[in-house]
């Protein structure tokens, strides 16, 4: 049995190479999604030792991580148990990382901000999802901030919990480059924050973007993944590395 974790975009890539493959899998969540594969389906947080004995009542022999790259507490969780179960990460396509006097790479929120307030910004356009709203709250709670995140009542819930204002929130996924200068030129933060998030996130879009609207673009740099994981960015490799489908 494989056991693939993930959210939407990539996992149900993977989900859908694996019902082709005839594959026996159980597709695992966070939070609830709508699922219609042939995989068994599940949804909520699993700590480690949880996530070992699920995968040991549920005979797992394979785990694919299509998980988002910034969700590092379920990578980190992961890793306890690359070492006796194999696991592969399906990873989006990163870009290179760009050089431009606009642009400034960070290792996590702490640094940004202390990079942001020394270079004295007092406004942002946060391009880095709900769950990152307390992790800027010293900020937001003082100068005017802008949040982007998915039109969902999850989404909106939680931003109402932080008690960040529902005014200032902008509801979309990630745009084209066109879409992103007439976002950035409507509000006109002072700067704006993103995530590495890759191609499917738009980065490039972003950060073209950013660059023609001549705003400073902070960039929270994605986490390293454990050395233990076998890598692959094509749904199509998993054909040498899946195990045989049994008889039927």
């Amino acid at each position: 049995m494989i056991l693939l974790l993930g959210g939407t975009t990539e996992a149900k890539q993977v989900a859908g190479y694996l019902d082709e493959a005839g594959a026996d899998y159980i597709y695992s969540t966070r939070t609830e999604v709508w699922f219609d594969g042939k995989g068994k389906y599940r949804w909520g947080s699993l700590d480690a030792a949880e996530l070992e004995e699920f995968c040991r009542v549920n005979a797992i022999s394979l785990i694919i991580n299509a998980c988002h790259p910034f969700a590092a507490v379920l990578h980190a969780t992961v890793a306890t148990l690359a070492a006796r179960i194999p696991v592969i990460r399906f990873e989006r396509e990163f870009p290179e990382r760009t050089i431009h006097p606009l642009l400034n790479y960070s290792d996590d929120y702490h640094e940004v901000l202390h990079q942001i307030r020394q270079q004295g910004y007092r406004s942002m356009l946060a391009l880095t999802g709900v769950q990152s709203i307390p992790l800027l709250s010293s900020f937001w709670q003082i100068y005017p901030c802008w949040f982007r995140i998915l039109e969902r009542q999850y989404s909106t819930d939680l931003a109402a919990s932080y008690h960040f204002p529902a005014e200032q929130l902008i509801f979309g996924m990630p745009q084209e480059r066109e879409g992103e200068i007439q976002l950035f030129r409507s509000l006109k933060p002072e700067v704006i924050l993103t995530k590495e998030s890759g191609l499917n996130g738009k980065l490039d879009a972003k950060i073209e973007a950013a660059i023609s609207c001549d705003i400073p673009i902070f960039i929270i740099k994605r986490p390293e993944l454990s050395p233990l994981f076998k890598t692959i960015h094509l749904v199509g490799q998993l054909n040498k590395l899946l195990p045989a489908a049994p008889q039927k």
